[in-house]
């Protein structure tokens, strides 16, 4: 079953430990900037928007990859990235629209959130819940419903 990492940012308090265990976890450094995933904050406004790869079904970054390394895992829609392919030219990260390449200084290559092999440390390790791991279904269904409730109806 497909699987998909989904954030609440209503629930998400910026406390970047998520992007911490993310960067220990992949690089065995302790520093956000080397985590897969990465918050958008508004420190004065209070926001905090956790910012992951969406997993796209027709990927900017497959089509901008130079080295033709980025692929879609068929069994879990995982885009996954050969990284000793790279060159490190970061095309694919510009052109991904939800800021979701990162890249990886330490081995001069971009990289995105691959599920930790289908048990992310991150949603493990989120203390409130604003990052959750569901079934695509469910994914797909908790959209709906929010983007129901925000509906105004005028009479």
């Amino acid at each position: 079953m497909k699987k998909q990492l989904i954030a609440d940012p209503e629930k998400c308090t910026g406390c970047g430990l998520c992007e911490l265990v993310c960067a220990v976890n992949k690089s065995g450094v302790c520093h956000p900037s080397l985590a897969r995933l990465s918050i958008w904050r508004d420190e004065t406004g209070g926001i905090f928007i956790p910012l992951i790869c969406r997993q796209c079904d027709d990927a900017p970054c497959v089509e901008a990859c130079l080295m033709n390394i980025i692929s879609k895992e068929p069994a879990t829609g995982v885009t996954l990235r050969r990284e000793e392919g790279c060159i490190g030219c970061r095309a694919c990260q510009v052109a991904c629209p939800f800021e979701a390449s990162r890249y990886d200084y330490l081995r001069d290559v971009v990289v995105n959130c691959d599920h930790c092999g289908g048990d992310p440390m991150c949603v493990k390790y989120c203390p409130t819940g604003a990052l959750q791991y569901v079934p695509v279904c469910e994914s797909l269904e908790a959209r709906r419903n929010d983007a129901a409730g925000r509906c105004v109806v005028t009479g």
